[in-house]
């Protein structure tokens, strides 16, 4: 168990999601403005790859997570342990699909097109799909994270406050991700606070969660 919390923590920690989401993407893709992006995929190839490859490899890290998140939290509920890192898996799944449309607006982007207008408009609806396919993996992340809640707060060995942390951080992902089909009208993006919840549950993983043993649970 000390191992699994070790390593479920070191993952939660790893920086290439933000290097892709909040540098590369963000430097290159401009939602309203279809020749720009075009421009900046073609223009800066290596980059954007540099982009698709660090978020490819964390999804890869979030299957590992899965698997010794569901080692860690066991004891308390085997199988709604199972079923919470299944949610996770999920999760994984849908968002590599939705990659798989900025793979597509990157070779678009390279091949010679006879009306160049045409060509942007694809590339940019292509860029904005990988964002509606990820409001769909976000609610599976908000649900996996809800359920990692209850069990964390139904552990003897975690403290209740981290369980409370994580439920919230798991309805604000929701929530948000809900935002343009239902509450179109209302800004939402102050709960993006509550995600701090899983930094928190990572930095006592790595303090105190590393140190458990099986030996030393209460039932």
């Amino acid at each position: 168990m000390g191992t699994a919390a070790l390593i479920t923590g070191l993952t939660l920690f790893l920086p290439t999601a933000p290097y892709a989401e909040f540098y590369v993407f963000k430097k290159l893709i401009i939602s309203d403005d279809a020749a720009q992006t075009a421009q900046n995929l073609l223009h800066n190839p290596k980059l954007f790859l540099s982009g698709i490859f660090a978020i490819l490899f964390t999804y890869i890290i979030d299957v590992v997570l899965a698997w010794t998140g569901y080692i860690f939290l066991r004891p308390v509920n085997a199988w709604l342990s199972l079923l919470a890192w299944s949610f996770r898996v999920v999760y994984v799944g849908l968002a590599v699909v939705a990659l798989f449309n900025f793979i597509y607006a990157f070779q678009l982007s390279n091949v010679p097109a006879f009306q160049e207008t045409y060509k942007n408009e694809q590339i940019l609806q292509l860029v904005n799909a990988r964002r509606f396919g990820m409001n769909l993996a976000y609610i599976f992340f908000g649900i996996y994270l809800i359920l990692i809640g209850i069990l964390s707060y139904k552990a003897s060995y975690i403290p209740k406050v981290l369980g409370v942390l994580m439920m919230l951080s798991g309805a604000a992902w929701i929530i948000i991700n809900l935002q343009p089909y239902f509450f179109k009208d209302y800004d939402l993006s102050w709960m993006m606070v509550f995600s701090v919840g899983e930094l928190f549950f990572a930095i006592w993983l790595l303090v105190k969660g590393s140190r458990i043993k099986e030996s030393e649970l209460v039932s």
